[in-house]
């Protein structure tokens, strides 16, 4: 732990000079939002203890004076270190974005396949190691930012079909990282990924992850993760555009594919599943997984019961 001496030098580095509350509890620095707005205001209050915020101008606040040092000083390393320091276990890397904010990419999100300098150049190999051509780094708008939470990730956003931005998600180029993906705070079953690119007048192909799409052919999109129900967008815009569906999640998702298949198959939806078992799609070539595609099995309830006497454990089918 470190002395309240010590906080306030990481503090008053980040924030300029100082000053101690009467009660010892908190000390006032120049706020950093006001600044912004061209005022110059002694106001901001920060908890000693916590690192809890609060300016009593602009009333911005907050739970770790970290944030806000990481958004707004140029000492980024020492901005770092007051973020780690007040950092809770509720208050982990995948906080970027405030709850009530619209979603929106970093401020210097911008585009690897344009892009020069060691920060493009690592993602870029990372990419192209993942097998990425450079009409895929276009096609998927891969990007990258220096912004502390988004540094050595490449981010993949995703847009809706009026081209306004719906979600978006970093991936570490780390192996050392246990945290890979960062997801932005929209909810997965409330948008549709690369909604734009999609035509739901033709048989759309349906994979778990960004890299499962890489060699699947141009009318696909991903789940984000392995489920999707009746209460997701993407469920609902199939069902009212009466749009074919290829299942390719993963081999260890059988029993997912399975019910998803069944709720879209009561919605009367023509669905097929990939049978493939070896390889995920994200480590398929285009021929293998368009192979897989072609051979894909029509579902129907027999193949559900069948399914189920299979794998039953408890003695009983329900």
């Amino acid at each position: 732990m470190i002395t309240v001496k010590e906080k306030i030098r990481l503090v008053e580095s980040c924030f300029g000079k100082s000053k101690l509350s009467n009660d010892n509890k908190n000390i006032i620095v120049f706020c950093p939002v006001c600044k912004s707005q061209g005022k110059d205001k002694f106001k901001l209050a920060i908890g000693i203890e916590k690192g809890m915020y609060h300016c009593w101008v602009c009333e911005t606040k907050g739970k770790n004076i970290g944030r806000l040092a990481l958004k707004y000083s140029i000492q980024k390393k020492t901005a770092a270190d007051l973020y780690s320091y007040f950092k809770t276990d509720k208050d982990d890397e995948q906080i970027r974005i405030e709850e009530k904010e619209a979603i929106k990419l970093p401020e210097d999100f911008r585009l690897v396949a344009t892009s020069r300098g060691r920060s493009a150049q690592i993602a870029r190999a990372y990419l192209e190691n993942r097998g990425f051509k450079e009409e895929d780094i276009w096609r998927y708008r891969a990007g990258i930012s220096d912004d502390y939470f988004f540094k050595n990730r490449v981010i993949f956003p995703s847009f809706s079909a009026d081209q306004s931005l719906n979600f978006f998600t970093a991936r570490t180029v780390l192996s050392d990282v246990k945290k890979r993906y960062y997801n932005c705070s929209a909810k997965r079953k409330d948008i549709i990924f690369n909604e734009i690119d999609i035509d739901f007048s033709k048989t759309l192909i349906i994979t778990e992850g960004v890299f499962d799409l890489l060699n699947c052919p141009e009318n696909s999109t991903c789940l984000l993760g392995s489920w999707i129900n009746k209460d997701y967008k993407l469920f609902q815009k199939i069902v009212l555009n009466k749009t074919p569906v290829v299942l390719c999640l993963d081999e260890d998702a059988k029993s997912k594919t399975q019910k998803i298949a069944k709720s879209f198959y009561e919605y009367g939806i023509d669905v097929k599943i990939s049978k493939h078992k070896e390889k995920d799609f994200g480590d398929m070539s285009k021929e293998e997984i368009n192979y897989h595609i072609k051979e894909a099995k029509p579902f129907n309830n027999v193949d559900r019961i069948s399914y189920l006497i299979k794998n039953i454990k408890s003695g009983s089918v329900y």
